[in-house]
């Protein structure tokens, strides 16, 4: 992965998490070997344990395709994404 501009615009969880993967970020002990800062780290551990980590490219558009009608502001989706919202039956 490559960054092509900086600072363009805010990042989902799911994109910071594919980039950290992407760095070399794992649980693996032997993870002082990558090249990831420890603060890259700390945000890893963090990610992985949130919905980010269960997310895909699709349900992200079936997402945002479904919350269409209700004609949410960019941020206001991008919270709904990172937020990760659950059903429970």
């Amino acid at each position: 992965m490559k960054i092509l501009e900086g600072n363009a615009g805010a990042l989902t969880n799911v994109k910071v998490l594919d980039f950290l993967r992407a760095k070399g970020a794992s649980k693996d002990p032997t993870r002082v070997i990558a090249k990831v800062a420890q603060s890259e780290y700390k945000v890893y551990d963090y990610l992985v344990d949130t919905a980010a980590s269960t997310q895909t490219r699709e349900s992200i558009n079936e997402l945002l395709a479904s919350n269409k009608q209700y004609d949410l502001a960019k941020a206001e989706a991008l919270n709904i994404l990172n937020i990760g919202p659950v059903a429970d039956f």
